[in-house]
């Protein structure tokens, strides 16, 4: 008995993941070792499979597909597929990237299909326009490309002087590749916070991945970090973000420690991801921990622009106003608009009154 070497049992229902199957538990059921990976990223999945099939048809040993159909186009859409090879290489297909699962004995072959591979690369969307909404769905989580309003901004106008410097700042670290940290954006509403998001946007060259504040809580759900995982060197925005990075002495409920391990701990030197966080609360009300220095880079407090600032762009924008105090952006850009007065509300009911004895 003691001769008897030990065996790990590896159970079917682990070969299956939530949306088909997991790759990883896959090659170790069939050829009983751990894989090294090799990945592909930005290509045409579905013209590389088929290029691959044609080329190394007789090194495949069987081809696990998944396929669902879009209703919207009436078809039959390409997604995961997973071939088993001869040589102890498994492939992984999806609609924009190729995974090789091998034992580091094949370098010839990994050689071989890298070069295939790269005839498909797409090119990576440069648009500035365009950001990446992160939604959840049945199998985890995926991008929605979406189009933002075009916004063409000179910051000496709709900002103080003092903003010009960080600008420069935010838009240095976002322009480093495998870089990381927080810029976090505060201040009332009408700011220009998201003026400014637009316009930042249209400036840097990196992929922009929106996260709404209620998939933020996810953070570090492993499909979630999958996606950041095949979406490297991104910047994640984050509008309205008080419930995630509200101080953890005050909210118990707060996200700061996955923030914080995305932005600055061991995954974050994985993922290379930087953060924007915009909100309408006081920087006191933040967890201190986002404020250290070599994790923030940059914090700005957007506010009311002085008088003479405050005039000079009513004046840009084509309003024969006299400005006597302090004004928003949006106060300013929307003088000519009335103001919507609250409907009374009648209160059907019984008052109770007091009386003194």
């Amino acid at each position: 008995m003691e001769n008897i070497p030990q065996q790990k049992v590896i159970s079917l229902h682990n070969v299956f993941d939530g949306h088909f199957l997991d790759a990883n538990t896959l090659y170790l059921y069939h050829f009983s070792e751990l894989p090294s990976l090799h990945l592909r990223n930005h290509i045409d999945g579905e013209k590389a499979f088929e290029a691959f099939k044609e080329k190394f048809n007789t090194r495949i040993v069987s081809t696990h597909q998944y396929r669902w159909f879009n209703h919207r186009k009436k078809k039959i859409e390409f997604d995961s597929t997973i071939l088993i090879l001869d040589n102890h290489c498994l492939l992984e297909f999806d609609d924009y990237y190729c995974e090789v699962l091998h034992n580091n004995r094949q370098p010839e072959f990994l050689m071989e299909v890298d070069e295939l591979l790269s005839l498909f690369k797409e090119k990576q969307r440069r648009q500035p326009l365009e950001m990446n909404l992160i939604v959840r769905n049945a199998r985890g989580f995926e991008l929605k490309s979406m189009e933002i309003k075009r916004t063409r901004l000179d910051l000496d106008l709709f900002y103080e002087d003092d903003f010009q410097e960080i600008d420069a700042t935010i838009r240095r670290r976002l322009g480093r590749k495998k870089d990381k940290g927080i810029v976090l954006l505060h201040g009332l509403p009408g700011t220009g916070k998201t003026t400014y998001l637009r316009h930042l946007i249209g400036r840097i060259k990196k992929r922009i991945l929106f996260l709404s504040p209620s998939v933020a809580a996810e953070l570090l759900n492993p499909d979630f970090i999958k996606l950041l995982i095949d979406n490297p060197n991104t910047v994640l925005i984050i509008e309205d973000a008080e419930n995630i990075i509200m101080d953890r002495k005050l909210d118990a409920g707060s996200s700061v420690s996955n923030l914080l391990n995305i932005s600055d701990g061991l995954l974050a030197d994985c993922l290379n991801v930087q953060l924007i966080c915009t909100f309408n609360s006081p920087l006191t009300m933040i967890d201190s921990a986002l404020l250290r220095k070599g994790r923030l880079i940059a914090k700005y407090e957007f506010g009311k622009l002085s008088l003479a600032k405050s005039q000079k762009l009513s004046d840009h924008l084509g309003f024969k106003t006299r400005i006597t105090q302090p004004m928003s952006i949006a106060d300013i850009s929307g003088q000519n608009e009335k103001n919507q007065k609250p409907n009374n509300v009648e209160v059907i009911g019984f008052r109770r009154h007091h009386t003194e004895n």
